[in-house]
């Protein structure tokens, strides 16, 4: 069976028609999506402030890969062709699923390299804002010791959202936002639920909770708390 696509001219076209339709398609399954891609970026990357995009153009240029080499070989064409355009097909992929990776480390990444706008700390029915000049010393300590926090094992992880599904405890929200940088503002948004200090790594399910040891931030909370009474 032969197609219609004879010149170079009309290969490009078709392609290019192609990929433009596949990835309309694929913004359908946007979520879907995400949560995939939000699997390989760092943990303390949320849903708000993930960078659209990357996942649909793995996708479609995965697909665009193998719909391409199919044709090839209905159309009978050399294997050497049908290898090349494949092998393209994969490192435009891959480049595209590594491109996301680097863009989230850095999007993540501002947050120890450039000062936060602004600090949001939401505890029951008060707001509390601590500004850098003014508060400086206090807000310096608490950024600190909340950009330092770490992620528990998988095994401590399981442990403790076992234990965190009974603990009813009221939550405080804390909100640290950073200025826009490599095409994406950052803001490192978590939660204080008892003893308990967490984050969402997708959705905002409780499935999707990541949860980090204490390094002395509790303690700092109570008091800005304290102070802020």
């Amino acid at each position: 069976m032969k197609l219609p696509i004879k010149t170079k001219k009309d290969w490009c076209i078709t392609l290019i028609i192609t990929f433009i339709a596949l990835y309309y398609v694929s913004m359908n399954y946007d979520d879907r999506i995400e949560n995939i891609m939000m699997k390989f970026s760092p943990v303390k990357m949320n849903i708000m402030n993930y960078p659209t995009g990357w996942g649909n153009l793995v996708l479609v240029g995965l697909i665009m890969t193998i719909l391409s080499t199919i044709i090839m070989m209905i159309q009978k064409m050399s294997r050497k062709r049908i290898l090349l355009i494949a092998s393209l097909g994969f490192i435009f992929s891959i480049s595209m699923f590594f491109g996301f990776m680097i863009h989230t480390n850095l999007i993540v990444g501002t947050s120890k390299t450039f000062h936060p706008t602004s600090i949001w700390i939401n505890c029951y029915d008060k707001d509390i804002n601590l500004e850098m000049e003014k508060d400086s010393t206090l807000a310096q300590k608490f950024l600190t010791s909340a950009i330092s926090l770490k992620a528990l094992t998988k095994s401590e992880q399981k442990e403790v959202k076992s234990q965190a599904e009974h603990q009813g405890e009221n939550t405080y929200n804390i909100w640290i936002s950073f200025p826009k940088k490599y095409g994406q503002s950052y803001d490192f948004i978590f939660y204080v639920q008892g003893d308990k200090i967490y984050s969402h790594h997708g959705m905002g399910t409780a499935e999707d909770r990541v949860f980090y040891s204490d390094n002395g931030f509790l303690e700092l909370l109570q008091n800005i708390i304290k102070e802020n009474q």
